[in-house]
């Protein structure tokens, strides 16, 4: 079994609760986020949570759900599905752990292209609430 399958409970526990201080056990100091709306990497555990939290904020957590899990050594990959107003939005996050069980690196893909146009409109919304 992966150690990534191990992991992931964690992932799951924070999506369910959306509580900002299990995020944070979670997320590696030196953590890399890749948005679907946003050309460059961004890093660092402050912004990664910030974009995290804002994606929570942005996308219908009601009819968010994992369709699928994927995991392999210390990677996971889960797709996903979920309605923002009337678009439906399907995409992945992908995972990477660390040694010490903390995401390092999350990388969020979308689909289809109006998807991408919603959700860069929410997080726009959502990031301006944050700061």
């Amino acid at each position: 079994m992966s150690k990534a399958k191990n992991l992931i409970h964690k992932w799951h526990e924070v999506i369910e609760s959306d509580d900002l201080k299990m995020l944070d056990e979670i997320i590696a100091d030196d953590a890399v986020f890749s948005s679907p709306v946003v050309f460059k990497p961004m890093e660092g555990k402050e912004i990664t949570m910030m974009y995290l939290h804002a994606a929570g904020q942005s996308f219908n957590m009601e009819k968010f759900k994992y369709t699928r899990e994927i995991h392999d050594d210390m990677n996971s990959v889960l797709e996903f599905e979920t309605y923002i107003d009337d678009i439906s939005v399907n995409g992945v996050d992908m995972i990477e752990w660390n040694e010490d069980g903390k995401i390092s690196n999350f990388k969020v893909m979308i689909r289809p292209f109006k998807a991408v146009q919603k959700v860069q409109e929410k997080m726009i919304e959502a990031l301006d609430s944050l700061s």
